[in-house]
């Protein structure tokens, strides 16, 4: 079973990318898509569990790209992990600054 979880952050893409990486023992590359909304980054691998941190910005219209949360200007997807408990408990233990918004299992 996957798990899919996104965490929303009020700190800048660049703040938020320095917590993460002292976190989670990951090193996040910058790379730019119009479909992102220009600058994101990414971690892990595209065949499993992946990070993608980005901006809450529509590229296309400027909207929320997650408009439930749009108090959210920076997401955190954390995609096909089989390890959502363990990485839940750093994010809540350690004051990331991150909020847990969306968590299911497929």
């Amino acid at each position: 079973m996957a798990t899919y979880m996104l965490y929303g952050s009020k700190a800048s893409l660049i703040d938020a990318r320095e917590v993460l990486e002292e976190l989670l023992a990951l090193q996040f590359v910058a790379r730019e898509s119009d479909y992102q909304g220009g600058e994101y980054f990414h971690a892990g691998n595209l065949t499993g569990e992946d990070f993608e941190l980005k901006n809450n910005v529509d590229p296309f219209d400027g909207d929320p790209v997650e408009m439930k949360f749009p108090e959210f200007p920076t997401l955190l997807y954390i995609n096909a992990t089989s390890r959502a408990d363990a990485l839940k408990k750093i994010m809540e233990n350690a004051n990331s600054g991150f909020t847990l918004l969306r968590h299911e299992d497929f």
